[in-house]
């Protein structure tokens, strides 16, 4: 297993040094979509996320936006990851294809990687217990809650191994990405097969099994 921890010996720098871009995401005025005034646009809330993942844009929410505000500037690409700022529990999630041109709303920041550290790896990091610990411990207030800013996430001292050992740790994640994905359907797919074999009982059908005499 590839070690990305202080104690491995890879020089560590502040994130804000190794990434493009750092920022807050956009504050919710709740404007009338229906307005022809404004533009209908994705929008990704603390509550989309889940299990380290965020979902595609046709499953999101929209939000309305002046037809002439700049979007870009709130608006996540494939390969950003996207850390809660706010309320009591902390998420962090990598972005796909299938979610880039979401905007994000002011709950979340969005940390796009630089040309030093490799997306995969940033979001290894981050959802990493090393990576969580230390975004809790500059995160949390007087009252428990997290308030986390652009400028206190880009303070984060991250580990940067060569780049070999980065696209190692980028196939690594990549597989467990897969077999992750894999094993959600399949668990998806037995649930689907139990409730309507389920269903057919309460409806008083049988369900004769392979190998059974009728």
């Amino acid at each position: 297993m590839v070690d990305i921890s202080p104690d491995s010996g890879w020089p560590e720098h502040l994130l804000q040094s190794v990434t493009e871009r750092i920022f807050l995401g956009l504050a919710d005025a709740r404007q009338r979509v229906d307005d022809p005034a404004q533009l209908a646009v994705p929008l990704l809330n603390v509550r989309d996320l889940r299990d380290g993942h965020a979902p595609p844009l046709e499953a999101l929410d929209k939000r309305a936006v002046g037809a002439g505000a700049d979007v870009e500037r709130y608006t996540v690409r494939a390969d950003d990851v996207v850390v809660t700022c706010r309320g009591t529990q902390l998420k962090v999630a990598g972005i796909t294809p299938s979610t880039a041109g979401a905007l994000i709303s002011a709950n979340l920041i969005a940390i796009r990687a630089g040309t030093e550290v490799l997306p995969a790896v940033l979001l290894a990091f981050l959802q990493s217990e090393l990576g969580r610990s230390a975004l809790l411990q500059r995160g949390r207030s007087s009252t428990s809650s997290l308030s986390l800013t652009p400028k206190s996430v880009g303070q984060l001292s991250i580990p940067v191994p060569p780049l070999t050992v980065q696209r190692q740790i980028t196939g690594l994640v990549s597989a467990a990405e897969q077999n992750h994905i894999a094993a959600i359907r399949a668990a998806e797919q037995r649930r689907a097969v139990a409730l309507a074999v389920a269903l057919e009982l309460l409806r008083g059908e049988s369900r004769q099994r392979p190998g059974e005499r009728s």
